[in-house]
């Protein structure tokens, strides 16, 4: 083998060899941009050379083409079980696992079973494929091991091998960083319903679909990030191709990536985002798992998620770092990394279904995060001013106590008043105004909005301000 790892790799390569001289089944855990598709194509290779048969498992034909390259890089005649394909009595094969389970009495038991995106192999496909050759080693691989519907690892895999952390591979220039911007959008998820551990997507499009939210988004890229090339994660096929025509309408070229498209298709699209022709890509999951392209610049988040897999996976698609990337932009417009931290944030991972949680910290050194209330930039408490802009960061006052009617009550005044300012702050148009007058239940939350906007402007409200207000407050009445 040819092929050059990364110190970082031989060590997860070996803690796994290590694991698998007591278990038959372990999985192994590396965020995206680890490299997993050249530790695979080293396991597949070693595995080789002693003549063992080593089967890949994947999920999406992008990765069947991705992973056959890098393997015929390094010179390793392999076969592919997929649709279409000859059939192949080569060790080394990459297989669709939608086609395997089709084929599974037409090939040889396999020494070792790779399965990329192991998070998924609590489903019945792949227990199916594991069952079936109960003597071969089975090495899983994945950024997240926990599943969005709450499913156990455990009943698949004995032992789990954690990786390098994101915030390791970013100080050591294997992924580039990041910049996180929470521009708020109004949206309201209260009711709707979950499904499978996370949003229903009927209900979720419903909610998040809309012209005006889909507008202001729009808006927020031009202003912050115009001539990026940005992806775009949205709750349906439906909602991302509105988001698109409201690109294109704005003058930004934008497309839609979805399955039914053909591979000639979706090639050309990919081609023509990575010559900068079009600048976004809109989608629902085919951009969170697997697909790599480096020159990613901008995450934009109009899906809100319960699952963190999703979350974790999204944005690890802009991590890699590219020729004149020097940082990954998120939007995050539906408020994700406060039900999931940070994309760096670190974690403790188990086998038992769900993420243990957040690794714990001491009071002295708990990460917590502040929000600059002038552009938006989500970052972690320390610094007295925005690392983004610049803009000073008002301290919160300590809390104080206040006797009301006999009873000891502790009410933060101060921080009651700088939460109400930057509330206020954010919201930049006049419907964001009505929109949080009406959350605070003003009962004249047109009135106030009009001159809260004129105020802005430094001048007095005029009787079209008194309308215009108006006319958005039955709209929004209307909507709810």
């Amino acid at each position: 083998m040819t092929l050059q790892l990364r110190p970082y790799q031989e060590q997860v390569i070996s803690d796994t060899r290590d694991a698998l001289k007591i278990h038959k089944r372990v999985l192994m855990q590396g965020p995206t941009g680890m490299g997993k598709t050249a530790i695979t194509v080293y396991m597949m290779g070693r595995a080789a050379e002693q003549g063992k048969r080593a089967y890949f498992l994947v999920h999406q034909n992008e990765l069947l083409s991705q992973t056959s390259k890098a393997l015929w890089r390094q010179k390793l005649e392999h076969g592919m079980i997929a649709s279409g394909q000859a059939m192949s009595t080569l060790p080394a094969q990459v297989a669709s696992v939608q086609t395997l389970i089709r084929r599974l009495d037409s090939y040889p038991e396999p020494a070792i079973l790779i399965i990329d995106e192991a998070h998924r192999a609590a489903a019945k496909t792949y227990q199916a494929i594991i069952d079936h050759w109960p003597k071969a080693l089975v090495i899983g691989l994945t950024a997240t091991p926990q599943r969005t519907d709450g499913k156990p690892l455990d009943v698949i895999f004995q032992d789990l091998v954690i990786g390098p952390s994101i915030r390791e591979l970013m100080d050591a220039g294997y992924l580039c960083d990041y910049e996180i911007f929470a521009p708020p959008l109004g949206i309201d998820v209260s009711g709707v319903k979950k499904s499978m551990g996370d949003y229903d997507k009927h209900d979720l499009e419903a909610a998040v679909d809309k012209p005006t939210i889909t507008g202001d988004a729009v808006r927020h890229y031009k202003q912050h990030a115009m001539g990026k090339r940005m992806v775009t994660m949205c709750v349906t096929v439906k909602h991302a191709q509105h988001v698109a025509d409201q690109y294109n309408a704005a003058g930004v070229p934008a497309a839609t990536l979805e399955g039914k498209m053909t591979s000639k298709h979706r090639e050309e699209v990919l081609r023509d985002f990575e010559l900068g022709k079009l600048l976004v890509l809109t989608n629902v999951q085919l951009l969170v798992e697997g697909v790599d392209i480096p020159s990613i610049e901008v995450i934009q988040w109009l899906r809100p998620t319960q699952s963190l897999v999703i979350w974790m996976q999204g944005n690890g698609r802009g991590l890699r770092p590219h020729a004149g990337k020097q940082r990954l932009i998120i939007f995050d417009h539906v408020a994700n990394n406060q039900k999931h931290g940070l994309p760096d944030d670190d974690r403790e991972w188990g086998l038992e279904g769900k993420e243990k949680g957040k690794k714990k910290a001491t009071p002295e050194d708990e990460v917590k995060t502040k929000q600059c209330d002038q552009c938006w930039a989500v970052f972690r408490t320390g610094p007295d001013s925005c690392p983004h802009c610049g803009s000073p960061i008002i301290a919160t006052a300590k809390r104080e106590l206040e006797v009301v009617d006999g009873d000891l009550e502790k009410v933060d005044k101060e921080a009651r008043r700088l939460e109400a300012r930057k509330e206020q702050g954010m919201a930049r148009t006049l419907e964001d105004l009505v929109a949080l007058g009406m959350r605070r239940g003003m009962q004249k939350a047109a009135q106030w909005a009009a001159i809260t906007m004129a105020s802005r402007e430094k001048r007095k409200p005029e009787g079209k301000d008194f309308n215009a207000a108006r006319e958005i407050h039955k709209r929004l009445q209307e909507a709810a």
